[in-house]
């Protein structure tokens, strides 16, 4: 079928469906619905219901149906609600009725003989409510009480969303949030029905900026879903963390506010090497903005405008000149001096200097503005606009005491997200309503650098004295712009439509409709397109003890290294540019079924189809069918894939069942089953798709040299668009494909839950499962290893030539083969992917899997919310597979970011995201202890257990040119003799020093459960995990008289980790960090394979420690204060 007819139909059908039921899905509405009988429970037809929006007079009014039942949606989430019904002279009120985002909340009405029934309370201002017939999947509410109760240093949704159970921070430095163990990048963050997060897919955060889109002030409630299955769901497969922004009312609301946190207001971070403390950073943040909220008309027009503003002066240069105010580097003032004067004399260069501009901070501007109308009791309509600018300095090569750059390599990251979203609910009768709501989204990041010049590097073999580094140690100052940001932007353009029609039709409420996305994207990263440049000085030798230093290089101007892109024949750089289009057609039908007074089927189903008209340019080459070389054994010809192939026309069929089972006690205790299963389609990183059409391979090039031999021709040009041309054949491409069987990721989620209240004190007992099962997942292969040379000992395919596999052309410490051009070698020309095409470099391809999944088991406890009290515990155990943790935004790196047996296996291990066992528990306390005015203390609890982690070798183990990635084999037992050992350096063999080697092994392996279990094979990926972790987060808020009647002040204190305010060894993350293979940990050197014996040879090292993880202070305390004024 072709796009075309394909949409045609699609439209069709959606116009032509009615339905009933919640539209609510990643929704920003709420939706009310119920019964009406008599006293002995017989259904009240003709009764009139009457549902009042208290504070902004929206009222809707409804008739019952032949059974009794009555429902309206599309309403504000919140409350309080007035719900009145009415039949001749009787009538009940029903008051405090809360509705929570996107759910539809169930009141049952009886009628007696011309009596008034007393008022009930059916609801709080907090979401926490989890008994509904329409509760069925695996989720969270959290109202505007949780909001102002739970502390946020970030300020953010992900801080509020870990409250469910089954989320967890991964990684609090990068924001990271994992639900399940499903990779972080596969939520969703929507406000409003518009994604916030990240689509392209460069930020672990998953969302566009460092700070978040529009103020946490202007949201006024959050629904997180894991398995909400409601055919509208769609866009994520791990978790979708949905907010909906505040609405004006008839009472002229506001809030001013002020936050602040500074370097003085944070813990002491933690030297692990000497076990001391030393202060962090400087810096000071602060937040100020305001809300405001009225009528414009009263009962039918109302605004709400939000606007917030962010410094920080968190970001700077890492490192500097010896004797300066930062930690040294191993250059000096008189060095920068040095280089900066020749700029100017020889080439006429402002390359800046060490100082950071005056004014140069973060900073980030939301501003959001809302319009609510009700234009008639079955109709209402909205929109919003809201727009966030942010400016981030960045200070690339100056995180390292070998490194520093000068502000001319410095840039600002200015990014702008930008959206308008409006919408219209219409009841047209008292059983059939619409919804229909249109988007704008707008994003890009663009880099403002600092300069327009080449990338310039000047390397000194030595450090400077006073530096308290190695003499020997080199140092490198670099200037000039930055080279991946010479030729940078990335713009996003989304459009969304989105219908749903509802039709109660007896006892079934049916819904059908449609929503299409259509996403523009723009993708420059072209590196090093206005020239990067090295002029390394040498190491002294005895023909030349003192070589030439490095300014001396640059003022003869033939570089010691030089790389520039520049297009092919034919070409121009703007080929190498992603610039394409995507679009997404949905359509669902929906049938929730009252199947009696307990239960509560929901069934439906969905279809996507992905579509694009855009394609990467052909690469006839790499397309071909491979070969091989027969004189020299390798790989020639291409690779077999079309790389001019894209999901386009993908299609998913997904269908969906939910139930909900009260049981009735005769004491009138709540008690229900729920549950569901259905298949999820979410939305791989754009970035992603991307790749193919970034890495044709036939666009540019990266020419280069890398001697001063090689580089003789060439000569330093300061000129960025007359850069020096490399003559000769273009160097080998990289090239990356998508299979054909590819598909955006989807997943069978399913649960079974069973909540009690308990007899006593208003407790509340929880018990679920959720599952998850991959059915389309990604992960990637590297097609140019050419083949296997040799298979290991242990059995796995090895890629060294005859030389790599020689323990005589190891070095000493065994992390590196040794180089046949050193002296006095006894072997040369070890060659890694020794039989790969050498017409290409990294040539990768996305591959489909079936494989991965996992299970969540939770237990919780909670008490019913009551007036100033609030408190549940929970605990979760969680399994979670995964044949890649797609950390990467290219496709090389989410290869090698994995530690393997064989490079490019599909295997399943633990999830690199998984939490095995988390603790959580949350308070709300709140009283008035002066006057009317309210202290409130908030206070969250997570203890985890750490990330998951490798066992792998230290070097290139099997000669794929990745180190660090090969997963460890462990022999039988100690004496074994499976395995020879021996120590680093260049005294000790196997013959001298391998029983003290095999006992330091042994002992390693005996305080490692992993490792102890792998005994007689190869430790499984992330079969380890770091240390269990404990963190409270405390909100400590008082009230306080304000200047007027009916205003008031709030002065909030947040801490974090507050146990570690006690103790400073409390609450430190300590985990084993992240490189090439991802979380790995070592301590053996691969060092060749024993002729004699055919066994494999262990240099054995020092275990790899923990880090602490601090950089942006997550391991210590921090405080933050906020003074607001409400009225």
């Amino acid at each position: 079928m072709s796009s075309t007819l394909f949409a045609r139909t699609a439209l069709a059908a959606a116009v032509a469906i009615v339905a009933a039921a919640p539209a609510l899905a990643q929704n920003t509405s709420a939706a009310i619905g119920g019964r009406v009988t008599t006293l002995d429970g017989k259904p009240v037809a003709g009764a009139t219901v009457v549902v009042v929006h208290r504070e902004s007079g929206s009222t809707v009014t409804l008739t019952t149906d032949a059974e009794g039942r009555f429902a309206s949606r599309g309403l504000r989430v919140g409350g309080p609600y007035t719900v009145t019904v009415t039949k001749g002279a009787d009538k009940t009120v029903n008051n405090e009725v809360y509705l929570a985002l996107a759910e539809t909340t169930v009141v049952d009405l009886r009628l007696g003989q011309q009596q008034l029934e007393a008022v009930v309370v059916t609801g709080a201002a907090s979401a926490n409510n989890k008994f509904s017939s329409s509760a069925m999947g695996s989720g969270t509410q959290l109202g505007r009480q949780e909001l102002d109760a739970y502390a946020s240093i970030q300020r953010n949704l992900q801080d509020y969303a870990r409250t469910d159970p089954r989320l967890a921070q991964t990684d609090k430095e990068r924001g990271e949030i994992s639900a399940g163990g499903q990779n972080t990048r596969f939520n969703s963050i929507t406000v409003d029905g518009v994604r916030i997060n990240d689509t392209f897919g460069l930020e672990a955060n998953n969302l566009p900026m460092l700070k978040q889109p529009i103020s946490i002030d202007a949201i006024q409630a959050v629904q997180v879903n894991l398995s909400n299955y409601d055919v509208t769901q769609t866009g994520y497969t791990g978790a979708n963390i949905n907010a909906v922004t505040k609405s004006g009312t008839n009472e002229l609301k506001g809030s001013m506010y002020y936050v602040y946190r500074d370097a003085n207001m944070a813990g002491k971070r933690y030297n692990r090497n000497t076990d001391t403390y030393f202060n962090p950073p400087g810096f000071k943040e602060d937040t100020k903005g305001f809300t405001l909220g009225g009528p414009i008309i009263k009962d039918k027009l109302f605004f709400f405008a939000s606007y917030e503003e962010l410094a920080s002066t968190r970001n700077g240069p890492g490192f500097g000149v010896v004797g300066g105010t930062l930690p040294f580097t191993g250059l000096t003032q008189a060095q920068v001096d040095a280089a900066v004067a020749l700029a100017k004399s020889k080439y006429g260069m402002d390359i800046g200097g060490t100082a950071t501009p005056a004014g140069v901070e973060l900073t980030a501007k939301d501003t959001l503005l809302k319009l609510d109308w009700t234009i008639s009791e079955k109709h209402r309509a909205n929109v919003r606009y809201a727009k966030s600018e942010e400016n981030n300095p960045i200070y690339p090569s100056t995180t390292s005491n070998t490194l520093m750059s000068l502000s001319s390599h410095w840039y600002v990251q200015a990014k702008t997200l930008e959206s308008i979203v409006g919408q219209v609910f219409s009841d047209w009768t008292d059983n059939f309503s619409t919804e229909l709501k249109i988007s704008q989204r707008d994003y890009d990041s663009v880099p403002l650098n600092n300069s327009n010049l080449p990338q310039v590097s000047l390397i000194w073999n030595s450090s400077a004295a006073g530096s308290g580094l190695s003499a020997t140690q080199p140092q490198t100052l670099r200037f000039g712009t930055e080279n991946s940001r010479q030729f940078n932007k990335l713009s996003t353009k989304t459009s969304n439509t989105f219908f749903a029609a509802n039709w109660i039709l007896d006892d079934h409420e049916i819904k059908g409709g449609f929503d299409l996305e259509k996403n523009d994207i723009y993708n420059a990263f072209l590196q090093n397109t206005k020239g990067v440049y090295e002029f390394r000085q040498a190491s002294p030798t005895s023909s030349n003890p003192n070589p030439a230093d490095p300014l001396a290089l640059w003022t003869a101007g033939i570089p010691t290294s030089y790389t520039v892109q520049l297009p092919l024949s034919g070409k121009a750089l703007t080929d190498g540019v992603a610039d394409w289009t995507q679009n997404n057609l949905g359509l669902f039908l929906q049938d929730t079924w009252q199947a009696s007074s307990q239960l509560t089927l929901v069934g439906g189903v969905r279809i996507d189809r992905f579509t694009t008209d855009d394609r990467p340019i052909a690469n006839a080459a790499a397309s071909a069918a491979p070969t091989v070389n027969t004189s020299t054994g390798r790989a020639a010809g291409g690779f077999g894939y079309d790389n001019t192939r894209t999901m386009d026309g993908m299609k998913l069929f997904q269908p969906r069942l939910g139930f909900n089972y009260a049981f009735k006690n005769a004491d009138k205790r709540k008690e229900q089953l729920r549950g569901g299963v259905g298949l999820f389609q979410g939305n791989a990183a754009n970035v992603w798709m991307t790749n193919p059409f970034q890495n044709a391979g036939v666009a540019t090039g990266n020419f280069n040299c890398n001697s001063a031999t090689a580089c003789a021709s060439v000569r330093f040009s300061p000129n960025p668009d007359t850069q020096p041309v490399i003559a000769g054949t273009p160097p080998a491409p990289n090239v990356d494909f998508i299979a054909p069987n590819v598909k955006q990721p989807s997943v069978v989620k399913a649960n079974l839950a069973y909540d009690a209240e308990l007899p006593w004190h208003g407790l509340t007992f929880g018990a679920e499962w959720l599952f998850t099962d991959v059915k389309d997942g990604l992960y990637y292969r590297y097609l140019n290893l050419g083949a296997a040379t040799a298979k290991a000992p242990d059995g796995r395919d090895m890629f060294w030539n005859a030389a790599g596999r020689d323990p005589n052309c190891w070095l000493p410490g065994g992390s590196t083969p040794q180089n046949s051009t050193t002296p006095g070698k006894l072997c040369s020309g070890a060659t890694f992917k020794a039989l790969n095409n050498p017409g290409f470099n990294n040539v990768t391809v996305v591959e489909r899997t079936d494989k991965g999944g996992g299970n969540a088991v939770t237990l919780s406890l909670s008490q019913r919310p009551m007036p100033g009290l609030s408190w549940s515990l929970a605990y979760t155990r969680t399994s979670a597979t995964e044949v890649s943790p797609l950390t990467s935004s290219t496709a090389n790196s989410n290869w090698l970011n994995r530690a393997i047996y064989n490079p490019n296996e599909e295997v399943a291990s633990n999830s690199a995201y998984l939490i095995r066992d988390r603790f959580s528990a949350s308070v709300n306390f709140s009283k008035a202890f002066f006057g009317k005015y309210k202290t409130t203390v908030g206070v969250f609890y997570e203890g985890r257990e750490g990330k998951p982690y490798s066992w792998t070798f230290n070097n290139d183990m099997n000669g794929d040119g990745v180190a660090g990635n090969d997963l460890l084999y462990i022999p039988n037992a100690p004496g074994s003799g499976d395995v020879l050992f021996k120590l680093p350096g260049s005294s000790n063999t196997v013959a001298n020093s391998g029983a003290a080697a095999e006992a330091k092994f042994w002992d390693v392996v005996h305080n490692s459960p992993a490792l102890t279990n792998a005994r007689g094979g190869v430790v499984a990926r992330n079969a380890e995990f770091s240390k269990f972790t404990n963190n409270i987060d405390l909100r400590i808020s008082q009230e306080v008289p304000g200047f007027f009647a009916g205003h008031k002040g709030v002065i909030a204190l947040d801490i974090l980790n507050f146990g570690n305010m006690l103790d400073k060894r409390w609450g430190r993350i300590d985990e084993i960090g992240f490189g090439t293979g991802g979380n790995v940990r070592n301590f053996v050197n691969y060092s060749g394979i024993d002729p004699a014996t055919g066994k494999m040879i262990y240099t054995v090292n020092d275990p790899r420690t923990f880090t602490t993880r601090q950089v942006r202070g997550e391991s210590q305390w921090a405080v933050q204060v906020t003074a607001r004024y409400t009225f």
